[in-house]
């Protein structure tokens, strides 16, 4: 609040109650967990069958007939995947799946996330490299939670990535942590959409993304759970690179405990 002359004399404070609000997305998450998981018995009946049908057990198929078996099989691995993406966020949201931080090289996480994703780039003609500078560096991780990021980093930089291109995973060190980066020379992302790459569900329009947008979305939720950050720099035609921090383990010389 201001006096005539312009000089401060107060200040309004205005309080909401949202324990309303909170309860309602803990209702929407309660119910997308639960549809995920019935989901999941009536589609595994179905790949099931598709598989047989297949494997000619219940007789013999045309070749239209296994072109359309083949497409229908694709579609449940796709709806499979949406599940498990569903069913990993709802339980990253409601803070039940624990993360196991130990010490790990650097070098041999970003390793890992190249050589799984090695065959993928071929495919598509990208070049797929890592800068491997830290070799003496470590970071607290859950590793098996790490992978699942880096897998989802690498993934969409290879898929927005044409042919020729580079996909480059690397790292640098940061005050007390580490800044992991995956950077392409793809479509680059529209400056109003940056900042909702991370939402649920949320696709770039025009984009050839054919995920549920659940990826980014878990990811985020992870390295929050590692006490990290995580963003995107991008501009349209120039590529992209998202980044992520996570802590450096750093051992304490007198007990000699990793933190």
């Amino acid at each position: 609040m201001y006096e005539p002359r312009g000089g401060i004399i107060g200040a309004t404070v205005v309080l909401q109650d949202v324990t309303r609000l909170r309860r309602f997305d803990e209702l929407k998450n309660d119910l997308v967990a639960t549809v995920a998981h019935e989901f999941r018995t009536p589609l595994t009946s179905l790949r099931m069958v598709i598989h047989l049908c297949l494997e000619q057990v219940v007789g013999p198929v045309t070749e239209k007939q296994a072109d359309l078996l083949y497409a229908a099989r694709e579609d449940c691995e796709r709806l499979q995947a949406m599940v498990d993406d569903l069913l990993d966020l709802s339980r990253l949201e409601a803070g039940r799946i624990e993360m196991h931080p130990r010490p790990m090289a650097i070098d041999s996480l970003i390793k890992a996330a190249i050589e799984a994703h090695r065959t993928a780039a071929e495919e598509r003609g990208v070049q797929l490299s890592a800068q491997l500078p830290l070799s003496e560096d470590e970071v607290a991780v859950d590793p098996e939670r790490i992978a699942l990021v880096f897998s989802n980093l690498v993934t969409n930089a290879i898929r927005h990535t044409p042919s020729a291109g580079k996909v480059e995973v690397r790292a640098r060190r940061m005050d007390g942590a580490v800044r992991f980066e995956v950077a392409d020379t793809g479509e680059g992302i529209p400056p109003e959409y940056q900042r909702r790459v991370f939402d649920k569900f949320f696709r770039v329009p025009g984009s050839a993304s054919h995920g549920a947008g659940l990826g980014l979305s878990i990811a985020k939720e992870i390295v929050l759970g590692h006490d990290g950050e995580i963003g995107v720099e991008s501009q349209p035609g120039q590529g992209s690179t998202f980044w992520f921090t996570l802590p450096r383990a750093v051992v304490q010389p007198a007990k000699g405990v990793w933190q």
